[in-house]
């Protein structure tokens, strides 16, 4: 019994996270852009600033093609490289203003969708999943 339990949970979440994923790719889509180009996106505003190799290693791929992926970001205005005073070789990758509002408005889709699914609780639900869910993270 335990073990279906455990599988019918792995399952929801699962789900849950198509369903956002989703969104997010027909957001990104509607504005010509890949999912990874919204991954990268993230992480740089998380980080603030990084570099090309943090990039590659959250990713998980090589230099190289991180950097085709940042050159590809760059030419549609989303990010913005500096090179360092001091390191010819090294250069900090930052968002622009026009990442900055395409990010606001994932932020924004994503809480319309997840709003949408919430609201198919009552608020007793909600309490008890929040409740629920941080029991099981702490």
């Amino acid at each position: 019994m335990a073990h279906e339990s455990q599988e019918k949970l792995e399952q929801t979440f699962r789900a849950f996270g198509h369903a956002m994923k989703s969104a997010m790719r027909a957001k990104a889509k509607d504005i010509g852009c890949s999912i990874s180009y919204i991954e990268v996106l993230h992480y740089i505003a998380e980080q603030r600033t990084v570099s090309l190799k943090d990039i590659a290693l959250y990713l998980g791929i090589t230099s190289p093609s991180a950097s085709s992926l940042i050159d590809g970001m760059a030419r549609k205005r989303l990010l913005k490289r500096t090179q360092l005073e001091g390191d010819r070789r090294s250069i900090r990758i930052e968002l622009t203003p026009t990442a900055e509002r395409l990010l606001a408005d994932m932020h924004a889709r994503k809480r319309s969708v997840f709003g949408a699914m919430l609201a198919k609780l009552t608020p007793k639900d909600k309490n008890d999943l929040v409740r629920i869910l941080m029991k099981s993270i702490s």
